[in-house]
């Protein structure tokens, strides 16, 4: 699996605006943070994170250039999941 999704990065926090749903959540994949907070409150949130991941094993990752923040999303896709889940 790549480097993205290793436990370095998965422990790092990324500052997530919460208050907006506006913007990409995976740059490298292009994942809106509506269609992953839609897809949570379907309970169909596996399917977004399941291509990620299927993406990620094909293609990698480059979120190094990719998103802003220079880090990987999923700790912004997990916070993301969480806050969907409790509306």
């Amino acid at each position: 699996m790549s480097e993205c999704f290793s436990k370095n990065n998965s422990e790092e926090t990324n500052n997530i605006d919460l208050e907006s749903l506006e913007g990409l959540i995976c740059y490298c994949f292009k994942k809106s943070k509506k269609e992953l907070f839609d897809a949570a409150k379907k309970g169909e949130e596996n399917l977004i994170v399941d291509d990620i991941k299927i993406k990620m094993n094909d293609l990698g990752c480059f979120c190094e250039t990719a998103n802003p923040s220079g880090k990987c999303c999923l700790p912004n896709l997990l916070v993301l999941l969480k806050a969907a889940k409790k509306l």
